[in-house]
């Protein structure tokens, strides 16, 4: 993986223009809310994946990338809205200098990268496909209270196993489909045995007794007999073909034989058995259609399905919206699972309507049969009565199948026993014209009779045929779809105890106070993924049962860290946190900075926070250092974010004096000195008089700072001269005099006893006037720096007694302990 150098932000998101030096390591941006904080996260993910999850995603509507991730005032112009990022990539020996990436929103897709030799492209590719680097709280919280459903979806993308979903997902679809589509060929299989002993005129269809009536009538034709009925064997083997110009006659005991089928077939759909049936079905069918919220919830998931088996292009199949096709099916699937009760329900229904649509079935093929042999008679005879009410049978069926609207399969459902007496007189019609038929020779009849018992025994072969394919192919696919399901249940299952058993160690570390022997469960079943954390021995439950939000904010970023340590192991290398420990209390926050800079010492975190002194936090735990950090103070929508850098800020009052703006540039010195002297005090750990508002002045923070300085550098001195370090002690002694002039000329001790030095009074003041004040402040803070690093003294350690006053670059560091004589040591 990489770690961010530096980046550079051009009219992108807020911010016209901003460069900020990371140098690798850990960085903070603090800032009240609205200053420009996550304009600098988007800006970091654009730049190394080409996308901003704030601007995508669901809920997102009508927000885009590319129309709303230029400033405001550059939307027509995406080309200008630009990131820079200089990366270094840790393990790539052969690089022997740092990799710049820049993309802008005109073609986010095709960054501009130097060197771009092939193991540069390779490592960046590996930054693209893990987008999960960038980690707010509204993703954070998400893993911790989300449904077991929607975790397992959000566990699994970040673990890149969200494909194993999918395919879960596909194989059930394509093994439900196997099976749903026995039904119809189940059917087809009975309807083709049922014809075939119609044709042959028994009850029973066994090899041995087909054999025998077939031999029968070959005997009569003169033909051999078949001593076997395999699936290349034909019945009418040897017997001559009539000549084509031959009029085709009706066979007439096949055709009384299925006049016969038909008619039974006709009083069973109108019998008591199946009123019975259907009046069963009608009622739980009712009972649907009555219940408003039920009645839609059926509609919805028919249409969610519907949906889900068109997404096969790159919008949406019903508005043509261009989606991302992953999200849009994990929203629909989300849809559909709320669903499921009303699915068990439809199933049952549709169950019980499936003997109906078979005897239906039946009712159309046997009268479609009389139909075609009707149309053999002399003159043909139309039976349009019968034809109708075969059309009916179809549309009933096409109708039960579809289920919806419900209101058209209850009408149906009330129609299905009434058969029209003009079918029924059709029928009969047919029945006088064959029976007035003379009958056939023997050798005619024989001829018929296999001829026709091979038609539907090649129909009845074929329908087997499909049904064992069928039925292989539905067995294969559940098979295939079992196996699947069980094995990537086994390795998610070993995934996620090896996540939570280290997210359980980093949560109990930050808790250690209370809950170090915190554990948790991760349980994954059929899809989803439960999750259950201990709260204080009594037990497993929800983390949103008992456990504050503070709390659940720790978990998430917890889980989170334990998800990033299993995917990338030594590779984790970057990660950005944008405002994720909002709501834990500050002595955990400490614990947090320690469970950071202990846990992953090679990753480099770039975070956010809105709050002065959780940035405090991570600069005393030292997992911020130097001027790795930058604190916005403003935003506007014409210059963007603007920060307390130094440089920066003594320009903006420079600039205000020379336009004769004495308020402005007194007001930003005056918060410029409130904000400097707050952190001074917090390095130097000098006493100020403490107030529940957290509200200070700068009278109440500058002072004291100045006077522990002081009071630092004279300690200073008592050690040096108890080790008798003469040099030493000169060299503090000049910076204590030096120092001590430019507190006097700066009059700063002076305010809390003279009104005409105070603050307050600045902007009364003329250009002339108040251009020494700037001057000896500036002055002033520079004596709080080191000489060469130029950043700002501190004392250390942290806490307990002081034992030196240092900078970060240890160019500066004055013991602070005295020596201690023999003495002293033997009391």
């Amino acid at each position: 993986m990489i770690r961010v150098e530096s980046i550079k932000i051009e009219e992108f998101r807020g911010i016209r223009e901003l460069t900020l030096d990371l140098n690798g390591k850990n960085f903070a941006i603090c800032g009240p809310n609205g200053t420009g904080k996550s304009g600098v996260v988007d800006a970091l993910e654009f730049a190394l994946t080409g996308n901003v999850s704030r601007l995508t995603g669901e809920g997102k509507g009508d927000v885009n990338l590319k129309q709303h991730g230029p400033h405001v005032d550059r939307s027509k112009e995406p080309e200008k809205a630009c990131v820079t990022v200089t990366v270094s990539i840790p393990g790539l020996t052969s690089l022997k200098e740092p990799v710049t990436i820049q993309r802008n929103l005109k073609t986010p897709s095709t960054p501009l990268v130097k060197p771009d030799n092939p193991d540069v492209i390779k490592a960046l590719q590996q930054v693209k496909v893990h987008p999960e680097i960038v980690l707010s709280r509204r993703e954070l919280i998400r893993y911790v209270l989300a449904t077991p459903g929607k975790r397992a979806e959000e566990v699994q993308a970040l673990l890149h196993l969200d494909q194993v979903a999918q395919v879960r997902s596909g194989l059930q679809k394509i093994a439900n489909a196997c099976e749903k589509q026995l039904g119809t060929i189940n059917t087809a299989v009975t309807n083709a045995r049922t014809n075939l002993l119609s044709a042959i005129g028994g009850t029973e269809l066994t090899k041995e007794k087909l054999l025998t009536a077939v031999n029968s009538r070959r005997t009569i034709l003169g033909l051999p007999p078949l001593e076997d009925i395999s699936e290349t064997v034909s019945l009418k083997d040897g017997m001559a073909t009539p000549k084509p110009s031959k009029p085709q006659p009706i066979p007439k005991a096949q055709a009384l034989a299925d006049i016969k089928a038909a008619r039974e077939t006709l009083s069973e759909i109108a019998g008591p058995t199946t009123i019975e049936h259907i009046a069963v079905v009608t009622d739980e069918l009712t009972s649907l259609a009555n219940d408003p919220a039920v009645t839609a919830s059926v509609i919805k998931e028919s249409f969610y399905a519907t949906g889900m088996e068109l997404f096969e292009a790159d919008a949406c199949p019903f508005c043509d919206t261009a989606w991302d096709l992953d999200e849009l099916k994990k929203h629909v699937q989300v849809k559909i699972n709320h669903l499921k009760d009303v699915s068990r329900k439809r199933a049952a229904v549709e169950k019980k309507i499936a003997p109906l649509i078979t005897v239906l079935r039946k009712a159309e093929a046997g009268i479609d049969t009389l139909v075609s042999f009707a149309s053999l008679a002399t003159p043909p005879l139309p039976m349009e009565e019968a034809r109708n009410y075969s059309s009916s049978c179809k549309s009933a069926i096409d109708s039960l199948e579809s289920f919806l609207p419900l209101t058209n399969t209850l009408t149906t459902l009330s129609n299905v026993p009434i058969i029209p007496h003009a079918a029924f007189d059709a029928i009969s019609e047919f029945e006088k014209v064959v029976s007035a038929l003379p009958e056939p020779s023997k050798h005619d009849a024989a001829r018929d009779w296999l001829t026709i018992a091979q038609e539907r025994l090649e129909v009845s072969r074929s329908a087997r045929r499909k049904q064992k394919a069928a039925n292989d192919q539905a067995i294969s696919a559940r098979q295939v779809s079992d196996i699947y399901a069980k094995i990537s249940d086994e390795v998610l299952t070993g995934i996620y105890s090896h996540v939570e058993k280290d997210f359980a160690r980093l949560y109990g570390f930050t808790n250690r106070d209370d809950e170090e022997k915190f554990n948790a469960k991760l349980l994954p079943s059929l899809g989803k993924l439960g999750f259950d954390v201990d709260f204080y021995g009594r037990g497993l439950f929800p983390p949103g049962a008992y456990h504050s939000e503070g709390h659940q904010d720790t978990m998430g970023l917890c889980l989170y860290l334990s998800l990033m340590k299993f995917i990338q192991g030594d590779g984790f290398t970057f990660a950005v946190l944008d405002d994720v420990l909002m709501s834990v209390d500050a002595g955990h926050r400490r614990e947090v900075c320690a469970l950071l800079k202990q846990e992953f010492p090679n990753t480099q975190f770039v975070m956010t926070t809105h709050d002065p002194i959780w940035l405090r936090h991570m600069k005393t735990e030292g997992i911020i250092k130097g001027r790795s950090s930058v604190q916005f103070r403003s935003w506007s929508v014409d210059i963007g974010p603007t920060h307390w850098d130094e440089r920066d800020v003594w320009t903006e009052i420079d600039d205000y004096l020379q336009g004769n703006d004495v308020r402005a540039a007194a007001s930003l010195l005056r918060h410029y000195l409130e904000y400097t002297a707050a952190e001074l005090c917090h390095r130097l750990r000098a006493q100020v008089q403490f107030r529940g508002d957290i509200q200070y002045q700068l009278g109440e923070l500058l002072p004291p700072a100045i006077a522990r300085l002081r009071r630092l550098y004279s300690l200073g001195n008592e050690a040096a001269n108890s080790w008798n370090k003469k040099e030493v002690v000169k060299q503090i002694s000049q910076r204590l005099e030096t120092f001590s002039a430019l507190a006097t000329r700066s009059n700063a001790e002076q305010w809390q006893m003279n009104i005409a030095v105070h603050y307050n009074s600045w902007d009364n003041l003329r250009k002339e006037d108040f251009e020494p004040v700037v001057r000896a402040f500036r002055d002033l803070l520079s004596a709080f720096t080191c000489p060469v690093c130029k950043e700002y003294l501190r004392v250390s350690p942290d806490r307990e007694t002081p034992e030196s006053l240092r900078c970060d670059c240890g160019e500066t560091n004055i013991n602070l302990s005295k020596k201690t004589s023999e003495s002293q040591l033997l009391g």
